[in-house]
């Protein structure tokens, strides 16, 4: 088994930690958010004079009062609200509406600037209140809510630093090729490229090696075949192009479908 094939196996065991994490850290979320719309539900419920309109909860402290509208497939939105948090205190300090402008002078139009102003008399007596609680429920969930979410990051990283390690074992694989006297072989359709000059791209490469480094290791000799043709000898090919060729073979060869 190489390299490769082992950290594949770790990796899949890492995702199917990650999607128990997840869904560890979802189930507290909804628990959190599901409080949240308690508290506006005790606040606005029963404070509309149009009946048909109901409260949407659009994410954790974002909500949109919504009503059906004639004409329309679907229900369209009447006000939104939003609690805003201070970034440095972590904490809820503000509830924020927003509504739009119409010249609309329709009977649902004008219905709606109704339920905007009850949603404004709400937000001017409760605020504060309602803020206060909000900051209460979060700090209720604050640490199974950051552990769980600490967790399904952890393992992000590790998924992430597992498939950097596999794509390095890619590249050490064609870097050892590339310093062997049989060099890289591109066997596949998809042939390699090198820059041997600012000016000078080659291209349909079959195989490439580096016959001889420079002292600092800045440049090398190196062969190339381009195709069934003879092979060519270029001095003093910058490494870091000659290096991408690495990349090359990695996608072209060893992991080309």
């Amino acid at each position: 088994m190489t390299k490769a094939q082992i950290i594949d196996q770790i990796i899949e065991k890492k995702r199917e930690l990650k999607s128990d994490a997840e869904k560890k850290y979802s189930q507290i979320k909804k628990s959190r958010d599901a409080k949240f719309l308690e508290i506006i539900e005790k606040y606005f419920d029963g404070e509309f004079t149009i009946e048909d309109a109901y409260i949407s909860q659009k994410g954790s402290g974002s909500y949109e009062i919504m009503r059906p509208k004639p004409d329309s497939d679907y229900d369209r939105g009447l006000i939104d609200l939003r609690l805003s948090d201070n970034w440095k205190t972590g904490e809820y300090e503000n509830l924020t509406t927003s509504v739009y402008s119409t010249s609309d002078n329709s009977d649902w139009e004008l219905e709606r600037l109704i339920t905007v102003g009850e949603v404004a008399k709400v937000v001017l007596d409760f605020q504060d209140d309602i803020v206060a609680e909000f900051n209460k429920v979060r700090e209720d969930f604050k640490k199974k809510y950051d552990n769980a979410y600490s967790k399904v990051s952890e393992i992000e990283r590790d998924i992430t630093s597992l498939i950097n390690e596999k794509n390095q074992s890619f590249l050490d694989i064609a870097n050892k090729a590339l310093h062997s006297k049989d060099g890289l072989t591109f066997d596949g359709k998809k042939k390699g490229s090198v820059e041997v000059r600012w000016d000078w791209n080659i291209t349909g490469i079959s195989n490439i090696k580096i016959l001889r480094k420079t002292t600092s290791g800045k440049s090398a000799d190196i062969e190339v075949t381009q195709w069934d043709q003879s092979p060519r000898k270029f001095e003093n090919v910058r490494m870091h192009n000659v290096e991408n060729v690495l990349w090359q073979y990695r996608d072209y060869v060893l992991t080309a479908e």
